[in-house]
């Protein structure tokens, strides 16, 4: 089932058929530098087992909780989903994202990002949605702040990622 956003941009779940469009905008090391477990070079061998990660988890779970993001071309342009930290009964759950380079700065994250918290709230019925960002990714405090979160604190040397300890920043949205 589609999930609009708006602006020709839904959430969907990824397919092998998205496997093409995924190594195309996600293969890229910006999104590498901003993100923990994204792999660079990202190789089809990832994709493989994200594909069959996202499927495993949606029928372990019996819901879709990761999805991909699709524009009016049908086309995936990145990726958001719960985290299930916190076990699948919690009132609480972290949210991850990320976005094709050619697609920032439109206003598109902020909105999908804004979707699924709507449906984490109404759906999944959690009273708080975490996000933990590496303390330099600033794109990513913006899109948060727009949806509400609040900066709670800066852990230090939280991320060990290529030898150097990263600061991270967590947020939360509460409903």
């Amino acid at each position: 089932m589609d999930i609009i956003v708006n602006r020709g941009i839904y959430l969907t779940q990824i397919t092998e058929a998205d496997k093409s469009s995924l190594l195309k905008y996600i293969n890229d090391p910006d999104i590498y530098k901003y993100t923990l477990k994204i792999p660079y070079p990202y190789k089809e061998k990832d994709a493989d087992f994200w594909i069959n990660f996202v499927e495993e988890s949606r029928i372990k779970e019996r819901v879709l909780k990761h999805w991909a993001i699709k524009n009016e071309n049908d086309e995936l342009i990145g990726g958001i989903g719960f985290h299930s930290k916190y076990g699948k009964h919690s009132h609480k759950d972290e949210i991850g994202y990320w976005l094709g380079k050619p697609f920032w700065n439109k206003g598109i994250m902020t909105d999908v990002v804004k979707t699924a918290c709507e449906i984490g709230f109404s759906e999944f019925n959690l009273t708080r949605i975490e996000a933990t960002v590496f303390n330099r990714n600033t794109a990513s405090k913006k899109v948060l702040y727009k949806n509400k979160f609040v900066l709670e604190g800066t852990l230090k040397k939280f991320y060990l990622k290529d030898d150097e300890y990263i600061n991270a920043d967590i947020f939360a949205r509460l409903h």
